[in-house]
């Protein structure tokens, strides 16, 4: 089966500090994968160069057997792959129809009425009733939401989520995990995840690769993964099972 998306080799250095090593991965068409590790393991790194945010030293990244590792992040998302990010981003200014908007403008978007397009994407992530309020009024579980509308506007086959859990509490975490299975089932959409909410990400993903010091250190399903000693070693210095609660 050709991989949707193939991660060859790729090398990131910030001055003395070599972030991402020889990095290599695949995913395939329908995967929700996870990239696992601790604070300063390289993940975001990773979405920034898998993204065009930033240029990798080395190294070559696929998007259907495309290269995409010089192109710019406008030209990435016009292939279909599209991000959130860690922190939420939001178009100040702009309402949070007027926000959805700006994504459907990429070339992957075919409809002419954009309007009601971004009123149904509204709608599936829950925040139709919130259409014309500014966006910066927005609560963060609701920012959060909006990221994804954003990023689904511009018709994604692979979506990027940068710690989607992040700063929610338990019934906002629960509520937007099923959002992200609803998206993966119902739009076929494939999705590489990063979260440190240990539980709900492995309840999310089918397969993870685990990394630190910029370097894969485990790869497998979220059984095999909590077991690994590679990867407890990482997150708690010593080789006891990983408890999911402890990291919740």
């Amino acid at each position: 089966m050709n991989a949707l998306l193939q991660v060859k080799q790729l090398d990131k250095h910030f001055g003395g500090l070599h972030v991402l090593k020889n990095f290599n991965m695949e995913l395939h068409k329908g995967e929700i994968v996870g990239i696992l590790g601790p604070n300063g393991a390289g993940k975001t790194t990773l979405f920034n160069l898998l993204t065009g945010f930033i240029p990798a030293d080395s190294g070559e990244v696929l998007l259907h057997g495309q290269p995409i590792r010089q192109l710019k992040a406008n030209a990435i998302v016009g292939l279909g792959m599209a991000r959130t990010f860690q922190l939420c981003r939001p178009f100040v200014g702009l309402s949070v129809l007027e926000n959805v908007l700006v994504g459907s403008l990429g070339p992957r978007v075919r409809t002419h009425d954009l309007g009601e397009r971004a009123m149904h994407l509204l709608a599936q992530v829950g925040l139709a009733d919130k259409a014309q309020q500014a966006s910066e009024l927005l609560s963060y579980g609701d920012l959060r939401r909006l990221e994804i509308a954003r990023a689904l506007a511009t018709e994604p086959e692979l979506l990027l989520l940068d710690e989607p859990f992040a700063g929610l509490g338990s019934s906002e975490i629960e509520a937007l995990s099923v959002l992200i299975r609803q998206l993966h089932s119902e739009q076929h959409l494939t999705i590489l995840l990063i979260e440190h909410k240990l539980r709900e990400f492995m309840q999310l993903v089918s397969r993870v690769v685990a990394i630190d010091f910029g370097e894969i250190i485990a790869e497998g399903s979220p059984a095999d993964i909590v077991k690994d000693p590679r990867v407890i070693e990482a997150y708690i210095g010593k080789q006891n099972p990983l408890n999911l609660d402890d990291h919740a």
